[in-house]
């Protein structure tokens, strides 16, 4: 696209689409890995017809529509944002990701071979990137949670004596189930958002990421021992209410 088009066309996709609406992208599209792209035939999984709700809208954006790809967009960039919240805790850090997943799927997708529903692949290139921006963090997002642990335990703050005790409890209760979650294991995490949060079944997990149905049951039932844990320590020092 150039020219008048170009211009008329970006204000309207960033006032509709999180995922554009901080700045036009004019630097190169990082390659994806090879896990966020590979269809499950090529990872050994089965053939199967797959009922898709955006099968036609596919075929249309792989035929060079590209009016097809931004209602693509539109209709999942939410969820995906939301996430990309979830695993990273941070929103500039999911824009960015979120980004980045609609690029990838812009340049490959092409290798999309329906085998599995268009949105449990936007699933897995989005998993695959917020994996990606952890690893790339490293020590810098190591920093920034420990002084977000250090505000949340009230050490860089002054707590607040007009704030009802239940109200303070129940969001002391809420950060420490957040801090929790992101402080799982990568595998465990991604799980438990796509089932718990997400709504995916066992099936679409597996396929998302390449694994048996067993092994997403097991990550599931690990993950929320886990939490169920961090509840219970919670709990123990005399701050919340009774966890099962």
């Amino acid at each position: 696209m150039s020219g008048e088009s170009d211009e008329r066309a970006e204000p309207e996709l960033s006032d509709r689409c999180p995922t554009y609406s901080r700045r036009k992208v004019t630097v190169p599209m990082v390659e994806a890995h090879p896990a966020t792209v590979v269809s499950g035939h090529a990872r050994g999984l089965p053939l199967r017809t797959i009922d898709d709700p955006d099968a036609a809208l596919v075929e249309r954006w792989q035929s060079g529509d590209e009016a097809a790809f931004e209602t693509l967009v539109r209709r999942h960039e939410r969820r995906v944002f939301g996430l990309l919240m979830r695993m990273l805790g941070n929103r500039d850090d999911a824009l960015d990701v979120s980004q980045e997943t609609f690029l990838s799927l812009h340049r490959h997708g092409h290798r999309f071979r329906r085998e599995a529903r268009f949105s449990t692949f936007v699933y897995r290139v989005a998993a695959n990137a917020a994996l990606n921006r952890r690893r790339s963090l490293g020590r810098k997002r190591s920093r920034e949670q420990a002084l977000a642990r250090r505000q949340e335990a009230g050490f860089d703050r002054p707590q607040s004596p007009r704030d009802p005790e239940a109200a303070a409890v129940g969001v002391e209760a809420q950060a420490r189930v957040q801090r929790a979650l992101l402080e799982l294991p990568d595998d465990l995490r991604l799980t438990l958002v796509l089932y718990d949060l997400e709504g995916q079944s066992y099936g679409d997990i597996a396929r998302s990421l390449g694994i048996p149905e067993g092994t997403v049951k097991s990550r599931i039932h690990r993950a929320r021992n886990a939490l169920r844990e961090e509840l219970r320590s919670f709990v123990a020092a005399g701050r919340g209410g009774k966890v099962s």
